[in-house]
């Protein structure tokens, strides 16, 4: 009797973002597909990143579908080309009519504002890979009938790469995970809490997250807080929580002779409620005070700048006198990017108002072995996170407290290289990562060559 072996244990992966795109987003399933093959998993991506002649990692296969230009991007390219004109300011999602309706406006014009909004609304739902969904969908359907998966994960933003898992594994007996690299209807425009209309559109997300959500066979989040909302909101989840990391094997080497003595840096978009003031304002207080080492201090800031969040740090650059110790890179590569971190006396996290979520550079910033400082509510989860691996953190009101860490670093009683607390290479994740869908997926057995019929049924599964 021939017995045949047992076929590789085979993941389905659908992410929008992935490397080399430059959206950190793409990080996470790069670095764990890359070590997931090497614990023997075969691993296809369904992406919207092209990736001309990006290397991937062995055992890890790319499938490209270019998303169709939707109604959102025909407006942005038209916004755009006007500003470029003269003819309006740049777009951004204040320019979606969102607040409330004009107070002396007539009722033709409220009718018309109202009208304004619903159509921002319908262009931009769920989110920005809508126009990539289908194609998303079908490009995983082909691929499940070629070949045998156990399993395949959506992970977003945009989260309606879940939708695309969701019509791709319908009816095919594959189970489908979801990844929550964010919150979705939890934090959609959490900076207009109290606006009625963005109160609508939530609901509208909460029903697609719930509908995707009752179909998936486990929900995967990065952040303990998230985990414990998602409890609270849909307790039949019982989601699984796997943090985020860092290849640490594609950073560069820090070494104490290429430290710029005095300099910080952030890398990062700046957007939201994250702001450079508290660390203006105690630069600043270091110089009122008299501190001999102030005019030492510096910062390079690299990374998006979103309106107006970029116009008012420029303000209180001119207001705080530190034109000469701040240095505005603007977008850098990845590669540029971590080498401006690795350089750095400190680096800096901004965290401010977000709850839920922890930067990506947070990783980065720790693995590299630059002192990491977090600035973030106490109780959020990136000033957590900071202390489970082995970062600083101060809150964003504690401008004492931030001007203290200042002259110590000036001092030089940090390290010049750091080691984490915990484990965050994607390295030891994805091992994490290995045993969830091991015992998930197969139970006590260990391998796919097993029959079928040993994984849980889905439903079993969400109420698991």
């Amino acid at each position: 009797m021939i017995c045949s072996q047992p076929r590789n244990r085979r993941l389905l992966v659908i992410s929008f973002h992935f490397p080399p795109d430059g959206s950190v987003g793409g990080n996470r399933w790069a670095g764990l597909s890359k070590y997931l093959a090497r614990l023997g998993w075969e691993v296809h991506v369904v992406t919207a990143s092209s990736g001309a002649d990006f290397q991937m990692a062995d055992g890890v296969h790319r499938h490209f579908r270019a998303p169709r230009t939707t109604l959102e991007d025909w407006y942005r390219a038209r916004m755009h080309a006007r500003r470029a004109r003269g003819g309006t300011r740049a777009f951004s999602e204040g320019d979606k009519s969102e607040g409330t309706a004009p107070s002396h406006a007539g009722r033709w014009a409220e009718m018309f504002w109202w009208l304004r909004r619903l159509g921002a609304s319908a262009i931009g739902l769920p989110d920005h890979g809508r126009g990539w969904v289908l194609r998303a969908a079908l490009c995983a359907r082909r691929l499940l009938r070629e070949k045998e998966f156990d399993c395949v994960v959506s992970s977003g933003p945009p989260h309606s790469a879940h939708v695309a898992a969701w019509l791709a594994t319908a009816g095919s007996g594959v189970p489908f995970w979801i990844d929550m690299r964010d919150p979705w209807a939890l934090t959609h425009k959490a900076h207009a809490t109290n606006d009625p209309f963005i109160k609508y559109e939530r609901r509208f997300l909460a029903s697609v997250e719930g509908f995707v959500f009752e179909h998936a066979g486990r929900v995967l989040v990065n952040t303990r807080e998230s985990r414990e909302a998602l409890l609270k909101s849909r307790p039949y989840l019982q989601p699984l929580y796997l943090p985020n990391g860092v290849d640490r094997e594609s950073l560069p080497l820090r070494t104490p002779q290429g430290i710029e003595r005095g300099w910080m840096a952030h890398v990062g978009t700046l957007y939201r409620g994250r702001s450079f003031s508290p660390v203006f304002a105690a630069m600043r207080l270091l110089t009122e005070k008299g501190y001999a080492g102030a005019t030492d201090l510096g910062i390079h800031i690299a990374g998006p700048l979103e309106s107006p969040h970029g116009e008012i740090m420029q303000g209180e650059i001119e207001e705080f006198g530190l034109d000469a110790q701040v240095k505005v890179h603007g977008v850098l590569s990845r590669r540029s990017a971590l080498e401006l971190l690795s350089r750095a006396q400190m680096a800096l996290v901004l965290a401010q108002n977000q709850p839920l979520c922890v930067p990506a550079k947070l990783y980065e910033s720790v693995a590299l072995g630059t002192p990491t400082l977090v600035i973030a509510e106490p109780d959020s989860a990136a000033a957590r996170e900071a202390r489970r691996v082995g970062a600083m953190t101060v809150d964003a009101g504690d401008v004492t407290g931030i001007s203290a860490l200042l002259i110590d670093m000036l001092a030089g009683k940090f390290s010049d290289v750091i080691e984490p607390k915990a484990a965050i290479s994607y390295e030891a994740l994805a091992r994490d990562l290995d045993t969830m869908l091991t015992e998930q997926l197969w139970g006590l057995q260990s391998h796919p060559g097993v029959a079928r019929e040993s994984r849980p049924i889905r439903h079993e599964a969400n109420l698991a």
